[in-house]
């Protein structure tokens, strides 16, 4: 076994050290996002639109940022290449028109039903991109002892 792949494959120790040195970027992240939610409410109390937004419309931006959120991180080696991102933003606009089509004509729509047909579109959606960019994966042969 080479000692030199085994150290590099084994994630950095979590120390306190490294934990305030990445805490600016955390309070960062947290307070940008506070801005922008902040910014979101302030101008659909604006501009009239708090009583148009139903509980339907939080669920499908949630459940589509719970489905790209998954299927970007897992794709990590990938994010490199342009038409990477070119494919998942194809699909993502997919994905929004035939919602939002779906979701305006027929305005029944409850939110659980979102749960089923993420799952489902999960399965599609890492299928896509593990047909279309394909990980070359490595056999690890180990060496035979007389």
């Amino acid at each position: 076994m080479n000692v030199v792949a085994s150290t590099q494959s084994q994630p950095k120790e979590l120390t306190f050290g490294r934990i305030l040195r990445r805490l600016p970027l955390y309070f960062g992240l947290a307070l940008a996002s506070l801005l922008l939610f902040t910014l979101f409410f302030a101008l659909s109390i604006h501009f009239g639109i708090v009583g148009k937004i139903r509980g339907v419309w939080i669920g499908f931006a949630m459940y589509t940022a719970l489905l790209f959120w998954i299927a970007v991180t897992r794709s990590k080696p990938h994010w490199y290449r342009w038409n990477f991102w070119l494919v998942v933003l194809g699909m993502l606009a997919t994905h929004c028109s035939v919602f939002i089509a779906a979701i305006r004509v027929y305005p029944e729509w409850r939110v659980i039903w979102f749960w089923p047909i993420t799952v489902i579109e999960g399965g599609i959606v890492g299928g896509i991109i593990e047909w279309l960019f394909p990980e070359k994966h490595r056999r690890h042969h180990r060496a035979e002892e007389l």
